[in-house]
């Protein structure tokens, strides 16, 4: 790394291992955010830090730290999720409110609405942890279809797995379009606001990842206007793929930083515990456990680092890898923890989980492998 970057990483991962694990110590092991007043006070410290929006793209927003270059992006990002809630919520958001990557894609009207409210943390949106936002992921599990009304769109069916519904103020919904009722052209990308008259927060779906607000969603002739669709009808899963591409790579780089910090927590773990006598550390077991994390940290670093030029296989590859191998991390860190590893003292059993709902909601790693695969057939010239 860089001098400058050096020093940046360094102060964010401070922080982080300073303010953040202290407030997270004082709050419920599965809380989704921290209070209202503590977010306020570790927001104004992060901003003294004078890092703009880690992933928004370069031009897009004005910020001290903009003209970063991607992969010094990257590896500042990895810090910001080595803490308790970080596989679902790096830094609690006050590093970057992360808003849908399509939404940098949108018409100037649209950023008015949309995306400059969720950049000044005016507002929320909500997220569907299961949309079709790669032009070759399935679009079979879309539920909402979209007419064409007179006035613009009208929105029928549910929405499941909808994360951070509760207090937002509008969302992305895909939906299958007919611009001709009955003759389907497509599924389309819509931003829809929570308050328009049959839009319902139908009830809570619990999951495995505990600290997230997840529900189903009911749309029940819920119309919105022309302006509100997002690229051409019936493209809406193609719509900024390079964006939602680059924003992968952002979720490589904090996953590996979940086991990165596992791998910490294992390195003072193995002379703490003994066993047979001796402290772990001095067992092949521990030692080899320790090896292969640190490989395998690496390796997910370098090939995140890799992706930041944005070849589309990599970045898919990145992802893939990070949370198999954040998975396998955190494994061993509970292995060699024993039964304290399982113990909600400690921020593995929370990582635990949620890594495994972070593959699910990802598409899996398989389907991530075929999306790879197609992309290499389709585009090899003989």
């Amino acid at each position: 790394m860089s001098e400058e970057l050096d020093l940046i990483v360094n102060a964010v991962r401070r922080f982080v291992r300073r303010e953040i694990w202290l407030e997270e110590k004082r709050i419920e092991s599965n809380a989704p955010g921290l209070p209202v007043d503590i977010h306020a006070k570790l927001l104004n410290r992060a901003s003294e830090l004078d890092i703009a929006p880690l992933m928004a793209p370069r031009g897009s927003v004005d910020g001290p730290q903009i003209d970063l270059p991607d992969a010094d992006r990257l590896r500042i990002a990895e810090e910001l999720s080595q803490h308790r809630a970080g596989v679902i919520n790096p830094a609690y958001g006050l590093f970057d409110p992360d808003p849908p990557p399509q939404l940098y894609a949108a018409t100037e009207d649209q950023k008015d609405r949309f995306l400059s409210p969720l950049l000044r943390r005016e507002v929320t949106c909500f997220r569907g942890l299961d949309d079709p936002d790669l032009s070759s992921l399935p679009v079979d599990g879309v539920r909402i279809r979209a007419q064409k009304h007179p006035m613009g769109w009208m929105l029928d069916g549910t929405k499941l797995f909808v994360a951070d519904a509760s207090d937002a103020a509008f969302g992305i919904v895909y939906a299958n379009t007919e611009e001709v009722p009955g003759e389907r052209i497509g599924v389309s990308a819509v931003v829809v606001e929570t308050d328009r008259v049959g839009f319902q927060l139908w009830r809570p779906w619990p999951t495995i990842a505990v600290g997230r607000d997840t529900m189903e969603l009911n749309l029940s002739a819920v119309k919105v206007p022309e302006s509100n669709l997002l690229g051409e009808p019936g493209r809406g899963p193609a719509f900024a793929n390079d964006l939602v591409l680059r924003r992968w790579l952002f979720t490589a780089a904090h996953l590996t930083g979940i086991a990165s910090a596992a791998q910490d927590m294992c390195r003072g773990v193995v002379w703490s515990r003994r066993e047979h006598g001796a402290p772990l550390a001095q067992g092949e077991r521990a030692r080899l456990a320790l090896a292969d994390n640190e490989i395998e940290v690496a390796a997910a670093r370098a090939l995140y680092l890799a992706g930041a030029d944005r070849t589309e296989e990599l970045a898919l590859a990145a992802t893939a890898n990070a949370v198999e191998m954040a998975t396998a991390v955190v494994d061993r860190a509970m292995d060699l923890h024993g039964v304290a590893g399982g113990s909600a003292d400690l921020p593995l059993e929370r990582w635990a989980r949620e890594l495994r709902w972070q593959r699910i909601s990802l598409g899996g790693t398989d389907q991530t492998k075929l999306t790879i695969a197609q992309r290499l057939v389709s585009t090899f010239k003989k």
